[in-house]
């Protein structure tokens, strides 16, 4: 199947393509370890945009199956090895994980991601996860067929992310557009859109009646919310060409493009009734 696919990947080196990458062969890093969860890690090269569509199959070429891949919690002394697996849900379907390693809030992990002689290593804090208060569904005032899911919470001094999964139509979380807002609000009622999907070419930001939507709320470091607030804008005015987005990514990379995140994560579920 041939589409055009702007992925997650591609957003990682640049908010414009006047900063695409010079260097095919510096590595795109993408990360995460959940409180409470496994490390997850994606290794990859750069992806440049071109006029002619790419499908998912395109981008078997740009995945790096034999990376060495270690996280240690600097808090514990602990140090482990991530395995290469593939894994469908994913995009690209390939990971480095491992069932050694749990995620604890409060402590700091560094990631260090060596390929060939190229080396790559960030350090994130994961964030003391914050509760939700309440989730409510709306009905949306700009449609009698869509709904409004809003999210209430309070923690004046952190900085947070929203990710969602709709049930049977995602198989990860993905990022929420726009929510990241809560972190200029600091406080109080967030509308939590529906995550970024490359797969659907509406871009419908709200929900329809019936749908189950898991939400992943988590509390991050600024730099993380940093990098997630220029995907915002990549993702919403970046194709506007009144609006060009001229500034590269924030990153606590070094060595690659992309980030390591450290997620104090809190999940609720909700049901579109």
């Amino acid at each position: 199947m041939k589409r055009l696919i702007p992925i997650l990947m591609l957003f990682t080196v640049a908010c414009t393509t006047e900063h695409l990458p010079r260097d095919p062969e510096r590595l795109v890093v993408e990360g995460w370890i959940d409180s409470g969860g496994e490390p997850v890690v994606m290794v990859t090269s750069p992806v440049t945009a071109t006029e002619v569509p790419q499908g998912v199959d395109d981008l078997a070429q740009h995945m790096y199956y034999k990376a060495y891949v270690t996280v240690l919690d600097e808090n514990t002394g602990q140090e482990v090895t991530l395995t290469a697996r593939k894994d469908s849900r994913y995009l690209p379907p390939l990971i480095y994980t491992t069932d050694e390693m749990k995620g604890v809030p409060g402590h700091r992990y560094t990631l260090k991601v060596m390929y060939g002689n190229r080396v790559a290593k960030a350090s994130a804090l994961i964030p003391e996860p914050v509760p939700l208060e309440d989730v409510i569904v709306s009905k949306s005032v700009q449609s009698d067929t869509m709904y409004v899911v809003t999210a209430y919470f309070d923690d004046p001094s952190g900085y947070h992310r929203f990710f969602t999964m709709v049930e049977g139509k995602n198989t990860m979380y993905l990022p929420s557009v726009l929510s990241g807002q809560s972190a200029t609000n600091r406080a109080g009622a967030v509308s939590v859109m529906r995550g970024w999907d490359i797969y659907d070419t509406r871009r419908m930001p709200l929900y329809r009646l019936g749908e189950t939507v898991r939400i992943k709320f988590c509390a991050v470091e600024e730099i993380i919310w940093q990098y997630w607030d220029c995907f915002d804008a990549i993702s919403t005015i970046g194709t506007n060409g009144f609006f060009p987005i001229s500034a590269n990514p924030p990153t606590n990379m070094t060595g690659a493009y992309g980030y390591w995140a450290g997620y104090g994560a809190t999940y609720a579920t909700v049901t579109v009734k």
